[in-house]
């Protein structure tokens, strides 16, 4: 007799591999010796069998502004909110070929389904991205339905015209080296505050950023050893930073350490 909890690992297993495990068929091959061999050949379950939905795919093209094909742009899908589908924590991708073509599998079916691009080595950001700044007015996201096993075709992903980057090194002010680490805050001018953005990066970072916005940036040294900070325009001090369309700024940001109070 098994002791009861061999016997609830037990059933586990049972129950685990009869949604598994597919169906054995068997097969014999006669070798030159004239010996029989007996073998099992595993037919592979059907999704639906082992409680998968079945899925459906996308096929298309992702040309830039004047038309022209992109190559190795990021093809994803997602809901109209940006979010990935089916509570997903990731959304399915791929990549465009030499001719802007992509063929986007194991999409699950819904009625609307956002299909997007980036390529942020080129400038085109991800407008699909939660903490995008700023999405282009008249901008053309195509939305189709994917049903089950089936593929949906002609789908045309034109790219807006290109962002900007900015480009920073976060410094100590005394070595001139480069700190561990910082905390950012992004805000765009005139929206409220709590509408801003915080993060982490490392102190040598990049960031593509939107057209038509402005954005102040403050920074703090994870260290807890170094003054806070924040961006300045290296040739007009403005402390609001504006993308400006296929270029990247590159800045040095210098933070002071804090001063110990003296005893």
């Amino acid at each position: 007799m098994f002791h009861p909890g061999n016997r609830a690992v037990a059933l586990c297993c049972v129950l685990i591999a009869a949604l598994v495990v597919p169906v054995l068929e068997r097969f014999h091959q006669t070798s030159p010796n004239g010996r029989v061999t007996i073998g099992q050949l595993s037919s592979v379950p059907r999704p639906e069998d082992v409680g998968m939905p079945l899925l459906g795919s996308v096929e298309g093209v992702v040309v830039d502004p004047n038309g022209k094909p992109v190559e190795d742009a990021v093809v994803h899908e997602s809901s109209n909110d940006g979010r990935p589908l089916g509570g997903r924590i990731f959304r399915t991708s791929t990549t465009t070929d030499v001719h802007g073509n992509f063929v986007l599998d194991h999409v699950i079916p819904a009625e609307k389904v956002a299909i997007w691009a980036y390529k942020y080595s080129d400038y085109y950001e991800d407008v699909m991205e939660p903490f995008t700044l700023n999405r282009p007015k008249n901008l053309k996201i195509p939305v189709v339905e994917v049903k089950p096993e089936q593929t949906v075709t002609g789908v045309r992903i034109q790219f807006p015209q290109k962002a900007g980057k900015l480009h920073w090194s976060v410094r100590d002010a005394d070595t001139k080296e480069l700190v561990h680490g910082v905390f950012m805050r992004w805000c765009r001018k005139g929206v409220p505050s709590k509408y801003c953005i915080n993060g982490s990066a490392p102190s040598d970072y990049e960031r593509i950023i939107s057209l038509g916005v402005r954005i102040s940036i403050q920074i703090d040294a994870d260290d807890g050893l170094h003054e806070k900070s924040e961006y300045r325009n290296p040739k007009t001090g403005s402390r609001y930073f504006r993308a400006r369309s296929g270029e990247t700024e590159t800045v040095n940001i210098y933070l002071r350490k804090i001063k110990k109070p003296t005893p």
